[in-house]
């Protein structure tokens, strides 16, 4: 069975030299108390379109740093390149994988939000909603995998 929404597999070492320098990035950005980098100046006619500025504080943004959108580009792009690379054997058995994990992705997605909605209040709430954008992506691609591969190594270890 041919899946036209997978990618070739060549794609999967794009996906991971995106991914994990762009997470240890973030982790490192997040953990900083006033971040910056790669800040550029916008030309007056593009503060136009900066309005959703304006709701939050009285001055137009005449500067910005890009670096937490390169960031979670990076993040985002690595994910979807690693969650629809083909395997080098793509077979029925790595369908039903990749279909089960986006299931149990979806399901503990749905949970998570629905505990953190009840549980939390605020600003925090704001920061789970913004790491919200990764979850379902980081649970398929995380499950995948180790189905896929770690699960099978540890039931031969175990035998």
């Amino acid at each position: 069975m041919k899946n036209k929404l997978l990618i070739a597999h060549k794609w999967k070492l794009l996906g991971w030299i995106l991914l994990i320098p762009a997470v240890i990035a973030g982790i490192y950005y997040m953990s900083k108390d006033d971040p910056e980098g790669l800040t550029v100046t916008l030309p007056e006619w593009l503060t136009h379109f900066m309005w959703i500025e304006s709701l939050f504080s009285n001055t137009k943004a005449t500067q910005i740093s890009l670096l937490d959108e390169v960031i979670t580009l990076s993040i985002l792009i690595g994910l979807l390149l690693l969650a629809f690379s083909r395997e080098k054997m793509e077979d029925e058995w790595i369908q039903q994988v990749r279909l089960e994990s986006f299931q149990w992705a979806m399901l503990v997605n749905t949970l998570l939000l629905m505990a953190f909605t009840i549980f939390t209040h605020g600003m925090p709430f704001f920061s789970i909603m913004v790491y919200n954008m990764f979850t379902p992506l980081f649970l398929f691609v995380g499950r995948f995998y180790f189905v896929l591969y770690l699960k099978p190594t540890l039931q031969k270890a175990e035998s």
